[in-house]
């Protein structure tokens, strides 16, 4: 859907529920005095086309807004419809008035009232508690990957609060692991959770709220110490537990070897490399075919640029030239070779 047609829902539900107490009033007083009016109000004062059901509502509704579409009848169970009516209509008019200016004040400022009314309007959205260093970098990913968020932060005046306000991304204040914050935050709707906080036993808690308030939503946790993480995840069954720290230690030291290592990870029992390598003058690669690097060396070529074109799947008969630049994967055996093979250029 749409991103502004989901606003525009979301803004609808927050009127209507703004207004909850005010329509039910409204709607009660106006089926009474009309289903009143219909059995009791002599026939004989109307006319024979305004004497059906929808009639009578349509005269209570003109009463109500200061109109006499029928004549006044001096009976004691009439009495309040008659008096009554046009009072209601101007307490309705007044209220919705001063309500509909309240909500449109909150919206303008983005209070934190409105915030919280609003969160609870989003649905296959992505919660991020904790919005330190890590949360804030996370939350910055997701929205470039066009998500909505809804963010849960202990502290109100956290750093990022005013670039959250001025991005009108609805920040709940409180602990996250507060079973009405999250139902607040919309957790049985959400799609994920992100709990990056840097306590980890409250993240834990955190986690096996959210996952009993929606047993479907996906959890991604973060955690300091990896040995806790792996046992988290097997025995409590969250979907992704992550220690910040684990997954720097190989990017800091696979940078002891070139500038450009973009990331560094495990899989099975060998340590993957993603580097960027730019072909210069006096280079090996030079005239050689991708394919040529992708043997002689068991790497994985994921992109090639050349000045501004990119190609994200590069042909293996492609010629390489000075200037040139590759993404490549591999492991950690074949990083020495490859970097030798650049003769001493800096990588």
């Amino acid at each position: 859907m749409n991103k502004s047609i989901r606003q525009n829902i979301r803004l609808t539900c927050i009127f209507f529920r703004g207004f909850t107490t005010f329509i039910i009033v409204a709607v009660s007083a106006f089926l009474f005095s009309t289903t009143l009016l219909y059995f009791v109000y002599p026939r004989s004062e109307l006319p024979l086309h305004q004497q059906s059901y929808l009639s009578i509502a349509y005269d209570v509704m003109l009463m109500t807004f200061f109109e006499q579409p029928i004549p006044f009848v001096d009976d004691w169970r009439l009495v309040p419809v008659f008096f009554g009516l046009p009072i209601l209509g101007l307490l309705v008019i007044a209220d919705g008035v001063v309500k509909l200016g309240h909500l449109i004040l909150q919206r303008q400022n983005f209070t934190r009232e409105w915030q919280e009314m609003i969160a609870e309007s989003y649905e296959n959205h992505i919660i991020v508690c904790g919005l330190g260093n890590v949360g804030q970098r996370v939350a910055d990913y997701l929205l470039s990957f066009g998500e909505q968020l809804v963010c849960i932060e202990r502290k109100a005046d956290f750093s990022a609060s005013a670039d959250f306000q001025n991005r009108k991304i609805p920040v709940l204040i409180g602990d996250s692991s507060n079973p009405l914050l999250l139902e607040q935050a919309n957790a049985k709707k959400a799609k994920a959770i992100m709990i990056l906080t840097d306590q980890d036993l409250a993240n834990l808690d955190t986690a096996l709220t959210a996952k009993e308030m929606a047993p479907n939503i996906r959890v991604v946790m973060r955690m300091f110490d990896q040995t806790f993480a792996d046992k988290v995840k097997t025995s409590f069954g969250i979907d992704s537990v992550f220690s910040a720290s684990a997954l720097s230690a190989p990017v800091f030291a696979q940078a002891a070897l070139s500038n450009n290592i973009l990331s560094s990870f495990s899989f099975g029992d060998k340590l993957i490399n993603a580097f960027q390598l730019e072909i210069r003058e006096g280079s090996h690669f030079i005239n050689e075919k991708i394919d040529d690097v992708r043997r002689k060396h068991e790497a994985t070529i994921i992109m090639h640029q050349r000045q501004k074109e990119v190609d994200w799947n590069p042909p293996p008969d492609l010629v390489l030239a000075s200037g040139d630049k590759l993404l490549i994967v591999t492991d950690r055996e074949n990083l020495p070779a490859l970097l030798s093979a650049e003769k001493g250029a800096k990588v």
